[in-house]
This record gives structure tokens, C-alpha cells and sequence, in this order.
């Protein structure tokens, strides 16, 4: 692995195989790491080896897999606790027993959202969210959030939502403006003609919209007449979720 500008490389190395073992999520072993990493198998060695020795990582005596270790567990806690994490699971929780519907955080990340939080409604007929999924921007009420509400000139993003990618409620400048007014963005799941979201921005330093906050759940549960009662409690959230460094827990798009 070529030296990067004044980086040390031996430093640089580990941070690489703590990243590859971070990710795997059931740990790997040397000539796994070596694999993925480009490095040789000893070079791996050597480096695992010291980073076991620093408590940064741990080895499984079954798999002889290598696992993150105590230190780097520490850290991680410590981490969270500093990011807003905690916080804002609070506020979707408070979101999620106040509508009945499931409660989710959402990112953008290029042309995808990727769910971050989420609280599941505790009603049997329900939408579970999955922390982790990735869904398209356009089919995601979170995305069309971000969107409607970012810095790029509406006519511009009108002809982006009214492509023939975006959702049909998105087809003019009028629909984009009459969503900024009330605040709060709607969206009836293309694959799930019984499901409706509803997504407020997230409105972070500088006023950038990088996330936004939803609820989702059955048509039924979310109709037409009530979606102002419901874009009000989910505005709220978004407001208390202001000012939380939460995307730096997950990384910037």
C-alpha cells in the first residue's frame, strides 16, 4: 500500500484492517483481511497481532477470527454517547407513540436514503423500518423531503421529481412550492399502494438538509384529513432533531 503524503504508513495499515474488521461484523481472519485489504498475509499478521496487543482488537480461539476489541468497544460507546444518538432516539420514539405509526431517520447518500434510526409502531399492522436499508431517493418520502427542501432552485428540482424516476405526485413547480409551504412531504409507497409517509427536514448548520424524519404506516391510518395533525407532530420532531450531530455518527453524503 503506497504512503499517503505525510500519513505513517504503519498507522495508516492498522487503521485499514480495523476498518475491514469493524465492517465484516463476524470478524475475519489474516488471510481474509489480507485479501480485502491488498496487503500481504504477514504484513496483516504483524498488525493484527499489535493491534490484539493494544486491546484495539480481540481474536475468537474457535475461528481464529480477529473481532474488535475492548478498547476499540470502549470508544465506540463513548462515541455514541457524544453523537446525538441517544437523543434522537428519544424524539422518534415520542414521534412514534404519538402517530401509532413506525418512526424512522433517513440520510442521503448520493441517490439513495440510507435509514439510520427507526421505532417500530407497536400496532399488529404495522411498517417495520430497517436501520441500514438503502432505498432509492425517489421512492423514499424522506428523499422527497431533502429534496423539496434543500438548497437547489425549485425549477430545477421540480424537473428532477417530475422525471420519469420520481413520484407522480412531483410533476410541477406549484406541487413542489405547495409542499414547502405546508412543511412537510407525503408519499405514497410505489411498491405498496397501502402505504403513505410522511417526512419533515432536518435542518442542519447552514441551513443544509442532509436528513429528514418520517412516520409510515397504512393508507388507511394516514388519510388525506389528517395529514396536517400528522405533518405537525413530525415537523416537531424534525425541530427537536435540529442542532444533534447525528449524521456524524453515520458519515456525510
Amino acid at each position: 500500500m503506497p504512503s499517503r503524503g505525510s500519513e505513517i504508513q504503519s498507522v495508516a495499515r492498522a487503521a485499514t484492517v480495523l476498518g475491514v474488521v469493524v465492517d465484516s461484523g463476524e470478524g475475519l481472519t489474516t488471510t481474509e483481511i489480507a485479501k480485502v485489504t491488498g496487503m500481504t498475509v504477514s504484513t496483516v499478521h504483524r498488525l493484527a497481532h499489535t493491534l490484539v496487543a493494544g486491546n484495539l482488537l480481540c481474536r475468537d480461539s474457535g475461528s481464529d477470527r480477529f473481532l474488535p476489541g475492548p478498547l476499540l468497544l470502549r470508544l465506540a460507546r463513548k462515541s455514541l454517547g457524544a453523537s446525538g444518538v441517544p437523543e434522537a432516539a428519544d424524539v422518534l420514539k415520542e414521534l412514534a407513540d404519538r402517530t401509532g405509526e413506525t418512526a424512522s431517520i433517513g440520510m442521503r447518500r448520493g441517490d439513495e436514503v440510507l435509514i439510520v434510526l427507526s421505532v417500530p409502531s407497536t400496532r399488529s399492522l404495522r411498517y417495520t423500518g430497517r436501520p441500514g436499508e438503502r432505498v432509492p431517493l425517489l421512492e423514499s418520502a424522506i428523499g422527497c423531503a431533502i429534496l423539496a427542501f434543500g438548497a437547489d432552485p425549485v425549477a430545477q428540482v421540480a424537473e428532477v421529481m417530475g422525471g420519469p424516476e420520481g413520484p407522480e405526485a412531483w410533476s410541477t413547480e406549484v406541487d413542489l412550492m405547495a409542499t414547502q409551504f405546508r412543511g412537510y412531504a407525503v408519499l405514497d409507497d410505489p411498491h405498496d399502494e397501502a402505504l403513505r409517509a410522511v417526512a419533515a427536514p432536518v435542518v442542519a448548520a447552514g441551513d443544509l438538509v442532509r436528513m429528514a424524519v418520517e412516520v409510515q404506516g397504512p393508507v388507511s391510518r394516514l388519510p388525506e384529513d389528517a395529514l396536517d395533525g400528522i405533518g405537525a407532530l413530525v415537523r416537531a420532531a424534525a425541530d427537536a432533531l435540529e442542532g444533534l450531530p447525528v449524521s456524524m455518527a453515520f458519515g456525510e453524503f
